[in-house]
């Protein structure tokens, strides 16, 4: 439903806005620690005095700043990687028989892997969440330009002598457009959740750079006497992923009834 999935983006917009708006307060030196919600600190200190709100807002930002490139990488080499089954000559079944091995390795797998080598770091985040995701959009790809190579228009256009490119980006790749934009959101979705899951446990960011999955961790030992500070980053996380959701729901239900 196209309303729900203008809720959703109204709300990501939204914490969106307001997490550059705080984010800044996430760096600044602490005051007094544990303090609880107040006119000057909205959420509350943590436990080493700083803003709460500024540093949930700061971890708001750097998941999106990961699950962003790791959303648009993956939907491109996707794309390129399904165009470049169609290309005659290309082992088309080593790679898809090695996309179907990668599709057995969970992303988060390979990221603890990675940072099992070399320590965290945001680079090596995106870059597991993102090997882990492509093999889903290659596979999607092609099964669906196999079906649209057979269809009137693209057999028309290629006996015609129009080059393979220029079908792709004519007659294929409007009927994709809608698939991988759900499909991006998916994985937007689930790289932030992916992303402050290892960081509560330690392996996802740097311990420097907040990040909601690490504010949670540093609650654990105070969540009884200060709620707070482990009330409102999973109240944030809930809310990305209810509007993320109905976006995906929105588009889903747009798509089929498009079809």
């Amino acid at each position: 439903m196209k309303r729900r999935r203008l809720v959703g983006i109204i709300m990501i917009v939204l914490i969106a806005l307001l997490s550059l708006l705080l984010a800044s307060a996430g760096t600044a030196a602490g005051s007094e620690r544990l303090l609880s919600p107040s006119l000057e600190h909205p959420a509350g200190t943590d436990t080493m005095g700083r803003d709460l709100a500024g540093r949930i807002a700061y971890g708001v930002l750097v998941s999106f700043s990961i699950a962003l490139p790791v959303s648009v990488i993956s939907i491109l080499l996707g794309i390129t990687l399904s165009f470049a089954f169609s290309v005659s000559g290309f082992p088309t079944i080593p790679f898809l028989m090695l996309s179907d091995t990668m599709k057995s390795l969970p992303p988060v797998l390979l990221a603890l892997f990675l940072n099992a080598l070399s320590g965290p770091g945001m680079l090596k985040l995106i870059v597991a969440l993102t090997v882990g995701n492509v093999p889903n959009i290659a596979r999607l790809c092609h099964s669906r330009m196999m079906v649209l190579r057979s269809d009137g228009p693209s057999l028309a256009a290629l006996s015609m002598g129009v080059g393979r490119i220029k079908v792709f980006m004519t007659h294929m790749l409007p009927f994709l457009l809608p698939y991988l934009g759900t499909e991006a959101v998916s994985i937007f979705s689930a790289s932030i959740l992916t992303e402050a899951s290892l960081s509560y446990l330690g392996c996802g960011v740097p311990p420097m750079i907040p990040s909601l999955g690490s504010i949670l961790a540093e609650a654990r030992p105070v969540m009884l006497s200060a709620p707070w500070m482990i009330a409102f980053p999973a109240v944030i996380l809930a809310l990305i992923g209810i509007a993320l959701e109905m976006i995906i729901s929105g588009s889903s239900e747009t798509d089929t009834a498009s079809h």
